[in-house]
């Protein structure tokens, strides 16, 4: 029997963890993109658009 202590095992690598975090920011990134993408095509207005030749609520007072 020796009178050395024994190595303490290495605790396991978060690459995992990291990894994982890594994964799931760049989907919620995706789809917030994907979210803007489609509200752009769709063209989600609360009013109707004006015709070019009348004046605007600014101009009018």
């Amino acid at each position: 029997m020796t009178l050395q202590p024994r190595p303490r095992p290495r605790p396991p690598a978060c690459g995992r963890d990291r990894d994982h975090r890594t994964t799931v920011l760049a989907a919620l990134c995706l789809a917030a993109s994907a979210a803007a993408v489609v509200y752009v095509l769709l063209g989600v207005q609360d009013r109707p658009v004006e015709p070019a030749g009348a004046p605007s609520q600014a101009v009018r007072g």
